[in-house]
């Protein structure tokens, strides 16, 4: 009887080794955000009370696994303490699937594929201010591109972090402020 339970308790020891190795070593995507090969910031549009400016970014499979990317966006970190004159928010899409509704198309990437995403910024003056006067006096600002999908693994959330440094907002708007 002693040995049937020492039996059982080894199957069990073993099973649970073996679900463990499997877990580790079950294949899964690489798709990531190539934050360090994004485009120059630009400036899209201006009027007096907002701004639009953008740039793009590849996003990358590099396994040997597809990849469903379910949802992406991103999400700038200007809190209005930080910056009360100006609020702004984001827009990320694919180039080939711009839209203009903040709904990002689910895309299937094979392995070693690259897409390319588009990072629309959108600021908005605060109070009646100008646009222009507000963003010569813009601070650093970080931002987040959140990428959601799923391969052979459980559903993943990704992360790529970025600044916009205030001297290229500065620039592009019509010179560094000075004061």
């Amino acid at each position: 009887m002693l040995n049937f339970i020492y039996l059982i308790l080894g199957l069990c020891v073993l099973g649970a080794l073996v679900m463990t190795v499997y877990a580790f070593l079950k294949p899964t995507d690489d798709t990531h955000v190539c934050i360090d090969e994004r485009s120059a910031l630009k400036l899209e549009k201006i009027e007096t009370d907002r701004a639009v400016f953008s740039f793009t970014v590849p996003m990358r499979n590099t396994s040997n696994q597809i990849a469903a990317i379910t949802d992406a966006f991103v999400r700038p970190y200007l809190p209005r303490e930080q910056f009360p004159d100006a609020m702004c928010w984001g827009r990320l899409e694919l180039d080939t699937a711009r839209r203009d509704d903040n709904y990002f198309e689910a895309v299937i990437m094979n392995p070693g594929v690259e897409r390319t995403l588009v990072v629309t910024l959108f600021f908005e003056a605060r109070n009646g201010k100008n646009i222009r006067d507000t963003l010569r006096h813009m601070v650093d600002m970080d931002l987040c591109i959140y990428l959601t999908g799923v391969g052979r693994k459980d559903h993943y959330v990704r992360k790529a972090f970025e600044t916009i440094y205030a001297e290229d907002v500065k620039k592009l708007v019509g010179g560094a402020y000075h004061g």
